[in-house]
């Protein structure tokens, strides 16, 4: 495993369609535009849910996204969550688990690169077998709002959620206090590792014991976590997890044993143009820094043209030149509205040359880069400066234009604009770096 691995998150559903093909009839040259990175994430991959796609096509809030992200949309393009689960089978529309397998050899082997799927350890679809046949692991419903629960036979069984939002009407919630319950998950999770290179793990904060006991008022007395975690590494030793995670508990689930955890906070303050809130935040220790994820976009986030205006590169470039695992999303840069997770096609926008190869160099650029890292102080507010060995990185997260001295240097930076500079002060050539910020 790579010390700050790239990875490149696809949907899955969305890229099958857009290159006519299932993960059976997947060619060389189809995957050979990916190559780069460390991981391919095929987001999406497993059973969907048709109740779930009932659902999904009946709320007026989803279908009035729908109809922002695809403006030709029909209740056909709904294919149900990639989040609510009937399975961990591939999706019989994507393909077979063959096809899966025969997708992860090109992976490995063409690209040198491993494959990531999706955990959902929260939830799963409400017509899921286990629902159906084993209701008792599940959380029962008692003494809560009707909307809240849903009745298989005889129980009454509680929607999964988060504490600060509504319940997810196409799920149903795993009962973490229920031994029963986290071994049947152990053993999913086992299923889907040993076809798989890494997992990134869905709301991975919401199991945690503190988290599920405040929800639920239901105490599993153990961390899940560090007992599905173990247990799948003393398999596959190399095996990475990842963990979607927020509200400052990312270092509580790497001391489970996740290798990398979401860094929302550095997400959140490059959208506030906060230079000084950003190096704060990058000087944290480095062994609890090495292991954050840096995104400037995701499935789960407004595009990053749209989230960071016609700077959204310079966003991105921070999120991949500083230590830390790098996630991209597939097409970033050139989609402007973010596509609900429920459907399978999106809008084909303009392709953006300019922008794959910014993309494809900033992931090859990565790699050379040090391990060293110093975040320094620099004159202007609107100015990140760090430094990786000998490269120093000037970049200006601001929307006005600046102008600094560096080591005698003069150095002007529009708005979203960076430079990398060598330790003597001369400027590296980095002809794709300004190319887009000229672009831009």
């Amino acid at each position: 495993m790579e010390r700050y691995p790239s990875i490149l998150e696809i949907n899955t559903s969305v890229w099958l369609n857009d290159l006519g093909r299932t993960l059976d009839t997947l060619a060389p040259h189809d995957i050979e535009p990916l190559a780069g990175r460390d991981y391919l994430w095929l987001m999406g991959a497993w059973e969907r849910s048709a109740a779930g796609q009932t659902i999904a096509r009946a709320l007026p809030g989803l279908v009035s996204e729908y109809r922002a992200a695809l403006p030709d949309y029909t209740p056909d393009d709904v294919v149900g969550s990639a989040y609510a689960i009937r399975s961990y089978r591939v999706d019989g529309h994507l393909g077979s688990e063959a096809g899966l397998a025969a997708a992860r050899r090109l992976i490995n082997e063409r690209l040198g690169a491993g494959l990531i799927l999706d955990f959902v350890p929260n939830h799963c679809a409400i017509d899921a077998p286990w629902v159906l046949d084993n209701p008792e692991l599940f959380v029962p419903c008692e003494h809560r709002p009707a909307a809240e629960c849903f009745r298989v036979d005889r129980h009454l069984v509680a929607h999964g959620r988060d504490p600060y939002f509504a319940p997810w009407t196409d799920t149903a919630q795993y009962d973490f206090a229920n031994p029963a319950t986290r071994q049947r998950l152990i053993e999913e999770l086992l299923s889907v590792a040993d076809r798989c290179d890494g997992v990134r793990c869905d709301m991975a904060m919401l199991m945690l014991r503190e988290v599920f006991t405040r929800t639920w008022q239901r105490d599993p007395q153990v961390e899940f976590w560090a007992e599905a975690i173990a247990t799948v590494k003393a398999r596959h030793p190399g095996f990475v997890f990842i963990a979607e995670a927020y509200w400052g508990l990312e270092w509580q689930l790497m001391q489970l044993g996740f290798d990398f955890c979401y860094d929302k906070t550095l997400y959140d303050r490059l959208t506030h143009h906060d230079a000084r809130a950003v190096s704060a935040h990058l000087r944290a220790e480095r062994h609890y820094s090495d292991r954050l994820v840096r995104f400037a976009e995701n499935h789960d986030e407004q595009p990053a043209r749209r989230a960071f205006g016609a700077q959204w590169w310079a966003a991105t470039f921070v999120a991949a030149t500083v230590p830390g695992a790098h996630l991209e999303y597939l097409g970033q840069g050139e989609r402007t509205v973010r596509l609900p997770v429920q459907l399978g096609r999106e809008p084909r926008p303009e392709a953006d040359p300019q922008a794959r190869h910014f993309l494809r160099q900033l992931a090859a650029f990565r790699r050379t880069l040090s391990d060293e890292f110093e975040v320094f102080p620099c004159p202007h507010p609107q100015v990140l400066a760090y430094r990786r060995g000998r490269h120093q990185f000037l970049v200006n997260i601001g929307t006005q234009g600046v102008q600094l001295s560096v080591d005698g240097t003069v150095l002007r930076l529009s708005a979203g604009a960076a430079t990398v500079v060598q330790a003597d002060a001369v400027a590296i050539p980095v002809d794709w770096l300004r190319q887009v910020a000229l672009a831009a």
